[in-house]
């Protein structure tokens, strides 16, 4: 499994996480335009995109159906505007970039989310809420928002230390929703035909969220449906896959076997060199 995460900014780009079960990205990519972003799917090969943007104007008042659901919930987020006279502000640049986004991952064979499997598919994400129902409650008030959903995806075994940014922290985020939703553990707020928010979760819950009082404890490792510990054998590893090996780590293994080989034949002469004789259970 392969989701690749967008976040979206009008002044920075667009930054970009690829996530495929490992504890460490797959890829990072910043400050890129739109139009770039064709190449880079066809050369990545996810097996959905998750971008942190609506897909395109509401179609009704000042905020979508989706929006209006999450704020039940106590998250809040921007609402997606249909009055063609509130589009034209300054602020609602970057949704336009993220329309951007939509159309040219359409192009390359990955078209809006709206209903069903999301293999194949653009969804819409938001970094804030997904933060929220991974760690169960809203974040603390004493820690910046970015610090405290870095420890969210580091509490899912992310490794972040190569997201040195809050763009990338929530690229990362986009991402792990996408391989949630890959798993089918994953609900779509909203109307299909106005646009749906993916979040990493079965159901919404029947009551708001609350505030967490301490960020979430860090876990050893992703713990996503259907992955298992590389094979590797190698202590430093800590990749989850959904094969036996994660990509490249078979060599790792054929390397470590090829060294005991190497190592038990220079044993066995030594043995023989000095007269000694071989444990026994290998008479």
């Amino acid at each position: 499994m392969r989701a690749l995460g967008v976040d979206v900014s009008e002044r920075r780009g667009l930054d970009l996480v690829l996530l495929d079960g490992s504890p460490g990205p797959a890829a990072l990519r910043s400050n890129l335009r739109p139009e770039t972003l064709a190449e880079l799917v066809r050369e990545l090969r996810p097996d959905v995109v998750a971008v942190d943007s609506p897909p395109a104007w509401g179609a009704r008042g000042g905020s979508r159906r989706a929006e209006q659901q999450l704020r039940r919930l106590a998250i809040h987020s921007y609402g997606t505007p249909s009055d063609p006279r509130k589009r034209d502000h300054a602020f609602y640049g970057w949704m336009k970039v993220g329309f951007r986004v939509f159309a040219v991952t359409g192009s390359v064979g990955f078209p809006i989310y709206r209903r069903g499997a999301v293999r194949g598919t653009t969804v819409e994400v938001f970094p804030h809420a997904t933060a929220v129902v991974l760690a169960d409650g809203l974040p603390p008030a004493a820690v910046p928002k970015h610090t405290w959903r870095a420890a969210v995806l580091r509490a899912q075994g992310l490794d972040v230390a190569l997201l040195r940014s809050a763009d990338l922290i929530d690229a990362a985020l986009a991402a792990l929703t996408g391989l949630y939703a890959l798993r089918g553990e994953f609900v779509a707020t909203g109307d299909p035909e106005e646009g749906v928010i993916v979040l990493p979760i079965r159901a919404l819950p029947p009551h708001p969220y609350r505030r967490c009082t301490q960020p979430p404890a860090a876990a050893p490792q992703l713990t996503l449906p259907g992955l298992s510990p590389c094979a590797c054998g190698q202590s430093e590893c800590r990749a989850m896959t959904s094969h036996e090996f994660a990509p490249g780590h078979d060599a790792k293994r054929k390397a470590q076997l090829w060294a005991q080989v190497r190592h038990g034949a220079e044993a066995r002469e030594e043995l023989r060199r000095r007269g000694w004789e071989l444990p026994p259970e290998l008479k």
